[in-house]
């Protein structure tokens, strides 16, 4: 009997500790700014750049100018939205080469991680494809820790 009720409060106090883990780990996945911010990769001062709102028109890097179409807010769902083209936001295509900017209702969500690194769902890292000269592309990769997966949120 004394045995039962020892493992039964271990078990309980198990629960406990996973359940506030478990809410500690969701709240984590949830991004929020004040207002937009430019992303800054640590390549160099190039920044996240939507050129155009077309959905043909990759997003890339260029030098930061602080204009809109750099500018990105971050949604409380995690979503990044482009200050210039209000409800458009940045998704990976299919081909995995560029990402483009989509209406955000259908765009990925992303995790803003302490380390710099802008992660999607499930893990793949927006990703400079190349060094900075201007006009390059962005895309997602596996995260390897690579300068060219670095950004800085700047106000």
């Amino acid at each position: 009997m004394h045995e039962s009720r020892l493992i039964g409060g271990v078990r309980g106090a198990l629960v406990a500790i996973g359940a506030a883990l478990g809410v500690t780990v969701l709240g984590a996945g949830e991004a929020s700014a004040d207002g937009p911010v430019q992303l800054r990769t640590r390549l160099g001062d190039v920044c996240l750049d939507a050129p155009s709102d077309s959905w043909l028109t990759p997003v890339v890097i260029n030098p930061c100018n602080g204009a809109n179409n750099q500018r990105w807010n971050v949604t409380g769902d995690g979503r990044l939205e482009n200050a210039a083209f209000p409800g458009k936001c940045i998704t990976p295509q299919e081909d995995n080469w560029t990402v483009r900017l989509v209406a955000c209702w259908n765009s990925q969500r992303w995790t803003i991680q302490p380390d710099g690194r802008i992660t999607a769902y499930m893990g793949p890292c927006l990703t400079v494809r190349g060094g900075p000269a201007p006009g390059t592309l962005v895309s997602t990769r596996f995260c390897n820790g690579s300068p060219e997966q670095g950004w800085d949120s700047v106000p």
